[in-house]
């Protein structure tokens, strides 16, 4: 196995280990708690934590809310168009989704993330264009080399707008 693959199959596990509950989560509504960390794209439900730090000071503590919680905000967090935006964002990908959504998140994440790139193109090309105006008068090679431009920015600017359409599109497939 490379060491490439193996640093990228252990971030998660590095992410997993890493306890994110306060003192200050115990006295919060578990299901709010568990909504919002599930929306946001937790990468697990933190209920031994909150059972090991929250236990003494509230023995009620309502870990089945918290869970219940945490499930509705995972549901929600993965869906195609949180995908989409994710990668438009390019924010790192890191789905924890469950495996009947797995894929089709990553496929959305991926059309997000090739619409970021290409909007870094047309800024590219129009940045050029820019700089180009003044100097168009100069030579008709530099009226050619602008118009090709303006046909890349063109072509580019389809492609986005193809992209946008494609990732709105709600095609999860659930079994």
């Amino acid at each position: 196995m490379s060491l490439r693959v193996l640093a990228l199959l252990s971030v998660p596990f590095l992410l997993l280990s890493c306890s994110t509950i306060t003192k200050k989560d115990c006295d919060k509504d578990m299901n709010a708690l568990g909504l919002s960390q599930g929306r946001a794209g937790s990468p697990k439900k933190y209920t031994d934590q909150l059972r090991d730090k929250c236990f003494a000071r509230n023995p009620d503590i309502d870990l089945a809310g918290y869970e219940k919680g945490f499930y509705q905000g995972w549901m929600e967090y993965c869906l195609p168009n949180k995908a989409f935006e994710l990668g438009k964002r390019s924010d790192r990908y890191i789905s924890f989704c469950p495996p009947e959504r797995e894929a089709s998140f990553r496929e959305k994440y991926l059309v997000g993330k090739h619409h970021a790139e290409l909007k870094d193109v047309e800024t590219d090309i129009m940045d050029k264009m820019e700089e180009m105006k003044p100097h168009i008068s100069d030579s008709s090679m530099n009226l050619d080399d602008y118009t090709k431009l303006q046909k890349e920015l063109e072509k580019i600017r389809r492609e986005i707008q193809a992209l946008e359409v494609e990732g709105m599109k709600n095609n999860f497939k659930f079994r």
